[in-house]
């Protein structure tokens, strides 16, 4: 975290870009030349006015710019599955044979949507992948609180407000690669008229139990996010020769 000063106000940097920051910075990030977005994303930031940025030291606007854009996942994201803010441990979907369809189709609504219209329903998204844990046998091994609409809404404003960024892109990469390579694995990648989304949606409809075992192990902590992956592909590939 670092702090600096303009027209004798301080201000100060955190050490992480929220949801709602990361939205705002990737809106305006190709409307402006390198230096006025360089003092447009520390506006954004730390709400000190633009005016005042433009006039200043132009090495202190740029370092204190570059510290900013160094918290942004340029690459793929790791996929992180628990994390804890302001005292409550929250994790990602434990057991995927427990989604629910009112889980399923919000998500499905939300990743459909254009970039520019996800950007500012990263905080939804969030809320639906990642709930309170209400029990654990260990790390990585967890029940999470049942969907409900109105707390996921109320948990949306905190992680849009308070939440790195880093965990829902994490999180969304693993989901999106989750489904295209699911597709893979069964008939339905023949069927070109219904949208990724779509195929998912009605696999779950015809055979919900495909998800069962997903995350059997999960509870040794030992799996990296791709061999995790491949996991689920496995016994859902194996799920659906079955039936």
């Amino acid at each position: 975290m670092i702090k600096f000063k303009l027209q004798e106000k301080e201000y100060q940097i955190p050490d992480f870009i929220s949801i709602e920051s990361y939205s705002k910075i990737y809106k305006v990030k190709d409307l402006f030349s390198d230096d006025y977005f360089a003092a447009k994303i520390i506006n954004i930031i730390t709400d000190a006015p633009l005016e005042e940025l433009l006039e200043a030291d132009y090495e202190q606007v740029s370092y204190i710019a570059a510290y900013i854009m160094s918290h942004i996942p340029l690459e793929k994201p790791k996929f992180i599955d628990r994390f804890e803010l302001d005292g409550v441990n929250y994790g990602f979907f434990p057991n995927w044979k427990e989604l629910t369809f009112a889980e399923f189709v919000d998500l499905d609504t939300i990743s459909t949507k254009k970039a520019d219209e996800l950007l500012g329903l990263l905080h939804i998204l969030a809320a639906v992948m990642y709930r309170p844990i209400i029990e654990e046998k260990s790390e990585h091994d967890y029940k999470i609180e049942k969907y409900n609409v109105e707390t996921m809404k109320e948990r949306a404003e905190l992680f849009k407000k308070k939440l790195d960024v880093k965990y829902i892109l994490g999180a969304q990469f693993f989901f999106i690669n989750y489904a295209n390579r699911f597709l893979s694995y069964s008939h339905l990648s023949s069927i070109p008229t219904l949208s990724i989304w779509m195929k998912m949606k009605l696999m779950w409809v015809m055979r919900k139990w495909i998800f069962a075992a997903i995350f059997k192990k999960r509870m040794d902590g030992s799996l990296s996010s791709t061999e995790l992956l491949e996991t689920i592909l496995r016994n859902t590939n194996l799920s659906t020769k079955k039936s």
